[in-house]
């Protein structure tokens, strides 16, 4: 990292008590983790010349503009976090388990209303219902990426992608009942609620009223639903975790002048350099169990028996659990009877 980023980590690492199923015993370890600036961290708007060197990102919504190419969530910022230099990667993603999680970020702005509970989609539409509240939330997402990239070869430098709706390169996501993961750019246009996984946060500002300069938000990630924990698992296995950061605040797009919406500082920031802001940061507590053995020795104990039955039977429905031996995504029938079919080896 450069000298002029303030950059640092903390693992505090022990091992905690075995976690026993019937005559079953894993080994695990607990890391602490604080990570003080992304690895890379970009301003993702298509009009946008260096994406990696700007001091502050905006986010904002499109919808109901006069133009139609741009995403209902059009400028978004995105963060990537290399963890491997804390946690050991590719472990396989079942051996991590995520007990508690946050992404914290500064705002530079000092014209916005806090504003903790997203809106439903209905009260963006011309002849929908009022909001209830002043405001528009900041939530944070997980990505993905089309055109043959990841986290890491896209970073700070990937193209921005074609300029059109759904044509980004990197977008942020929701999940659908299989788990599958599908781009939630266009959520106003094709009328439905997302799932963030966590939203902005301050204990120190009431609802409905602005928010000062530097006011940092905390988004505290939803670790118990299985497909974000399912995410961070598999982010933890490649090293990297990527994430973005949106909203719904109007654009002067819009051409009725639109209203303030969020500058977020970025870790280029002179500010941050100085000390007197801070990056974007994340923090996690993780639980590393021992990898899994071969074929159905789930436990790894060097043999398939019925400890490995019933940790299929424990988990059954979880999603990137060490259990999941044929590694489609769920633990259910097949995995059951993988262990049955390897019994004994």
């Amino acid at each position: 990292m450069s000298g002029r980023l303030k950059y640092s980590t903390h693992a505090c690492i022990g091992l905690i008590p075995a976690f026993l199923l019937g005559s079953q015993v894993f080994s695990e370890q607990t890391f602490e983790i604080e990570l003080d600036a992304p690895v890379h961290d970009r301003w993702f708007y298509p009009f946008n010349g260096n994406a990696g060197e700007r001091p502050l990102a905006s986010t904002f919504t499109a919808f109901g503009s006069e133009f139609d190419f741009f995403d209902d969530r059009d400028g978004q910022v995105l963060l990537g976090f290399e963890t491997q230099t804390v946690v050991p990667s590719g472990m396989e993603p079942g051996a991590y388990r995520i007990t508690s999680g946050r992404i914290t970020l500064m705002i530079e702005s000092d014209d916005i209303i806090y504003d903790p509970t997203p809106d439903p989609w209905q009260t963006f539409q011309i002849d929908g219902p009022a909001d209830e509240d002043p405001g528009r939330a900041n939530i944070v997402s997980g990505v993905a990426f089309r055109d043959g990239f990841d986290g890491w070869s896209f970073g700070e430098s990937g193209p921005y992608g074609n300029v059109d709706i759904g044509g980004r390169n990197a977008y942020p996501i929701d999940f659908d009942s299989d788990g599958a993961a599908f781009d939630i750019s266009n959520s106003l246009t094709e009328g439905y609620q997302p799932n963030p996984f966590g939203i902005g946060l301050t204990p120190d500002v009431p609802a409905g009223e602005i928010m000062p300069a530097l006011t940092k938000l905390t988004f505290e990630l939803d670790v118990l639903d299985p497909d974000i924990q399912c995410y961070l698992r598999r982010g933890l296995d490649d090293g990297l975790l990527s994430f973005l950061v949106t909203s719904l605040h109007a654009s002067s797009q819009q051409g009725s002048g639109g209203e303030p919406y969020p500058d977020w500082v970025m870790k280029e920031n002179s500010l941050v350099f100085f000390d007197i802001a801070d990056a974007a940061g994340l923090e996690l507590e993780v639980v590393l169990a021992d990898p899994r053995g071969d074929g159905g020795d789930i436990n790894g104990d060097g043999s398939t028996d019925v400890t490995d039955l019933l940790l299929v039977i424990s988990d059954w429905g979880c999603t990137c659990c060490l259990s999941d031996i044929n590694d489609d995504g769920r633990t259910d029938v097949t995995d059951l009877l993988g262990v049955i079919s390897d019994w004994g080896n």
